[in-house]
């Protein structure tokens, strides 16, 4: 690992929710006792924990760790945080190196968030730079359940607005724990944690009534009780920004040094092949284009309007929040943007087919460029992504943008129906729905006939970087996908597969009986029942991982073998881990991709490698920052203060990523914000390169016309590491 990143210091005052350097205790600051003074034997893990002078605990990462925790709970009777605003944790480095720590404060509820607590607000993170200083990390409270607005005025919002709720989602009065975790730890590393405090005063919330507090957006989808600079305010607001924006972009041309594929024009020149592949060259990974150009993708997610994500959702919904709206009436021409989705897959509206949405977005983008909105806003987009130096259109974006082929793209086919059961393994869960079954025979074929019917176009055509196959996943932990098999019915094809392997293992049921402490009466009693067996038994965990295995062999290499026979020359360019996953995972999915794609929301990704002895090209598939200083009631997964910090943290974290030998590019996550009264699912975060009025986001977009003319430069700079760069985290905390 390197001593220091090269941009790190500009990042520190920026991260999650804030990261205080070299701050004292704020006002109205209380010390919070812990039980450090004799912490109990598994309150660290993989690290040993000592207390010194002061309060200060060390927490020194074991020499084999990948992952180093410790767990701090308050004395009887608790913390009294019910009237603080925030908990605040300082920390130091004692490490020669940067070291990422992640702070979790956990209330009565958080258990029930464990499967997602990156959306949630209950952690933050900071990248500690080599040396010794305080930094904080801090985390908002939320105020007791009943301080909350009644849940029939406010529905389907991942993040309501802070005027009328307090910030945070634990519950102040009810924090039962703090946790830090070190999530990707190289040999040497150690932090020293300081005495907790409780900080802060709660802001008085509005006390308003609900005649003035609704409609909570305008006409043009905009939070209403705000306002900030380049907020639309009358209708001639959006032909003057196209105006500006006109000049911005003539005087701002693509970088010199591309080709006409965004590649690397004075660069080396090898092998042309018609197509994008990957070579490895001195060490670091690259994308070569189809003209044998050196190529690194600089790319952003979702240029659309709308999400693709098996279904096709756009807008935010109506149902039961009609109250949020001021909605244009019927014989207006912004009515033709009244429209239905499908049932969603996740919160709300999963139940709710064809359900009333309302697609500002689309409503501002006819108001801004007229009857051909359509076009023109397309039009739009890639002259944008050339004058900003963005030379790839990422995953789940319109085809009627990147079929132009005037900048290269990637494309993503689900391997299984999205929102159905069909081709899925019953007894898994998922953010994105449950893992695929590459056991029923229909399940390839469906693939492939997914890739001729939906991406025709992409087949074949240079222009196309590649396919991704399904969006995180859950991998879990070695044994994860035996698991949820036996969860699953006798006649989900995994299971039987499963059923054959154990039968070639076990002379008889009486056999697998004794190694797995279990009282099958028959092989069909086995195949019916659904309750897991004893993990602490080594030959259940055998036979899970082994299976395990066989099953991701069975998934990798027909998702490999279904992109292989429509498109032979397209990269197979993984299926966009959540953050990262566990070494049998990683280690199979290696054999068969291409390119290993991880989706990883952080403030660097200087450490993103694949576990020991595997290499394969890291593509980023997403990462953002937001901030709440604009419309967006939500920040983002990654939250910064402002949107010079949001321009800061793009900076650094693309050079981070340039100068990592394992990385082949980053794709920002997304083009257009999330609605602000969220969408299918709820998001309503400040995602985008763009607003929901179509208005650029100055500072970040000079942020990434700033990385864009130097990528070259930094890429073939880019110093190798001393030493192996650490592995990924195994699963998010």
């Amino acid at each position: 690992m390197k001593t220091s990143h090269p941009a790190l210091r500009r990042l520190l005052p920026l991260l999650v929710p804030a990261a205080l350097v070299l701050t004292p205790s704020a006002p109205f600051a209380r010390p919070l006792p812990d039980d450090r003074a004799s912490l109990p034997v598994n309150a660290a893990s993989g690290a040993e924990a000592r207390l010194q002078a002061q309060g200060w605990l060390t927490l020194r990462a074991a020499p084999d760790a990948t992952e180093a925790r410790l767990q701090l709970t308050p004395p009887a009777g608790g913390w009294k945080l019910d009237a603080c605003a925030e908990l605040a944790v300082p920390v130091r480095n004692l490490s020669p190196f940067p070291v990422r720590v992640v702070l979790h404060v956990d209330d009565h509820k958080s258990r029930a968030r464990e499967p997602n607590p990156l959306r949630r607000g209950v952690r933050a993170e900071l990248a500690l730079p080599a040396g010794n200083q305080v930094h904080w990390l801090i985390v908002p409270l939320a105020g007791p359940a009943d301080e909350a607005p009644p849940a029939d005025r406010y529905r389907s919002l991942v993040v309501m607005p802070h005027e009328f709720v307090r910030r945070g989602v634990v519950e102040a009065a009810r924090v039962r724990q703090v946790r830090l975790v070190l999530p990707d730890v190289a040999a040497g590393a150690a932090i020293s944690v300081g005495p907790l405090e409780g900080r802060g005063t709660p802001a008085p919330l509005a006390n308003w009534t609900p005649d003035k507090i609704f409609p909570l957006v305008d006409l043009y989808g905009q939070y209403r009780h705000r306002d900030w600079p380049e907020k639309i305010t009358r209708e001639a607001d959006f032909t003057a920004r196209r105006d500006a924006e006109n000049q911005d972009l003539a005087a701002h041309a693509r970088p010199a040094d591309w080709d006409r594929f965004g590649g690397w024009a004075k660069g080396p020149q090898r092998e042309a092949t018609g197509f994008f592949r990957t070579e490895k060259i001195d060490g670091r990974w690259w994308l070569i284009d189809p003209e044998g150009r050196l190529f690194w993708s600089h790319g952003v997610v979702r240029v659309g309007t709308r999400v693709r994500v098996g279904g096709i959702y756009h807008g935010t919904p109506l149902p039961d929040r009609e109250h949020y709206f001021e909605l244009p009436p019927a014989g207006s021409p912004y009515a033709a943007f009244f429209g239905t989705e499908p049932e969603s897959t996740r919160g709300y509206y999963v139940g709710r087919p064809n359900h009333a949405v309302y697609d500002h977005l689309e409503a501002n983008l006819s108001r801004k460029f007229g009857a051909g909105w359509v076009n023109a806003y397309a039009t739009e987009a890639q002259r944008r992504l050339a004058s900003w130096g963005l030379n790839t259109i990422a995953n789940s974006s319109d085809p009627a943008v990147y079929e132009r082929r005037q900048t290269p793209y990637t494309a993503i086919v689900y391997s299984a129906p999205m929102g159905d059961a069909q081709f899925r393994l019953a007894g898994s869960k998922g953010n994105w729905g449950k893992l695929p079954d590459p056991f029923d025979p229909g399940w390839a074929k469906r693939m492939r006939d997914t890739l001729r019917a939906d991406l025709k176009s992409a087949l074949n055509d240079p222009w196309c970087l590649g396919f991704f196959v399904d969006n995180e996943l859950n991998w879990s932990t070695s044994t994860y996908v035996a698991e949820c098999t036996l969860a699953s019915p006798a006649t989900q094809h995994a299971k039987r597969a499963f059923l054959t392997s154990l039968q070639a293992r076990y002379a008889d049921i009486a056999a697998l009986n004794t190694a797995w402490g279990t009282r099958h009466a028959t092989w069909d009693g086995w195949l019916a029942a659904t309750d897991i067996p004893d993990l602490k038994r080594a030959a259940v965990r055998s036979d899970l991982e082994a299976f395990t295995a066989q099953y991701l062999e069975a998934y990798f290499s027909g998702c490999r073998a279904a992109v292989k026979a429509e498109s032979p020359h397209h990269l197979y360019l993984g299926c966009r881990f959540a953050q990262g996953a566990n070494p049998l995972v990683m280690g199979i999915a290696v054999r068969h991709c291409d390119v290993i794609s991880i989706n990883r929301y952080a403030t660097l990704v200087s450490d993103v490698a694949l576990p020991d002895g595997l290499d394969r090209p890291i593509l980023i598939g997403e990462f953002h920052f937001g901030a709440l200083d604009r419309g967006p009631l939500a920040p983002a997964l990654v939250p910064v203060p402002d949107q010079a910090a949001r321009a800061t943290a793009y900076a650094v974290y693309v050079e981070s990523a340039l100068r990592n030998p394992h990385v082949i590019g980053t794709h920002w996550f997304q083009y257009f914000d999330q609605p602000t009264t969220g969408r299918f699912d709820g998001e309503n975060y400040q995602t985008g390169l763009v607003d929901i009025c179509d208005t650029p986001y100055r500072e970040t977009v000079g942020a990434v016309r700033q990385i864009a003319s130097r990528l070259y430069e930094l890429r073939n700079g880019a110093s190798r590491p001393a030493a192996p760069a650490p592995a990924p985290s195994l699963a998010e905390p």
